[in-house]
């Protein structure tokens, strides 16, 4: 059901109602909240209609997992032949073991 908003006549109180759609107008059964007075005025209000344009995970710039896997298999490609050139191998970095044991085992700062 959609909701209207509408203006007492005897109050002036503008209030919405969650009410069907009526052809004729009245809206039996709509009173306004301040003084209980059925008499009533329809108000225009802005609509803002449904976004249809990009569905999530369909627009191709703004979407990361769209860029991501589009593109999946140049990366693949690049970290390996990045791999292949690089001096170090593909484990850059020294193994540090600094829970379980070693040099700075439990020291806390």
């Amino acid at each position: 059901m959609p909701i209207f908003i509408f203006k007492c006549l005897k109050c002036e109180e503008v209030y919405d109602e969650l009410t069907k759609y009526d052809e004729t107008g009245k809206y039996e059964g709509v009173e306004c909240p301040e003084c209980g007075s059925a008499d009533k005025k329809q108000q225009m209000h802005r609509v803002s209609p449904p976004q249809f344009g990009n569905p999530v995970g369909t627009d191709k710039w703004n979407d990361h997992d769209y860029r991501f896997h589009h593109n999946l298999p140049n990366v693949i490609k690049q970290r390996e032949a990045a791999e292949r050139a690089s001096s170090v191998g593909s484990e850059p970095y020294n193994k540090i073991d600094d829970i379980s044991g070693g040099e700075y085992f439990g020291e806390v700062e």
